[in-house]
């Protein structure tokens, strides 16, 4: 059962890291995410994530500044990853435990040992 968010926040709290939470509906895009924002300060980040095209081996979750351009098979060469594809809508609902377009690292807490780098 994949973590709820009341669940994460608690374990922040636990560990002394203040949170705050927005609710807004899945982006998809870098643009999206900034007319949902506005004013919001902070860094802002897109997240990519991928799994390998030939055989098994782990999935990877990038976290890129939201304004870089990436090539993302040269990203997977960078992690020694090989060629890559996005992860399927139920492959990040089965590893991350989140929807297309709620990619976070915080999905993570989701993940078996092993399965994302």
């Amino acid at each position: 059962m994949p973590e709820t968010p009341e669940g994460l926040l608690a374990r922040l709290d636990a560990a002394g890291i203040a949170a705050q939470t927005r609710h807004h509906p899945p982006v998809f895009t870098v643009a999206e995410s900034r007319a949902l924002r506005g004013d919001l300060p902070g860094g802002h980040t897109k997240n990519l994530f991928l799994k390998p095209v030939k055989g098994a081996g782990p999935f990877l979750l990038a976290t890129l500044a939201e304004d870089r351009q990436v090539s993302v098979n040269a990203l997977a060469r960078l992690a020694d990853a090989g060629k890559v594809t996005m992860a399927s809508a139920e492959e990040l609902l089965a590893v991350l435990g989140v929807p297309p377009g709620s990619v976070t690292p915080f999905g993570l807490v989701n993940a078996a040992p092993g399965a994302v780098r």
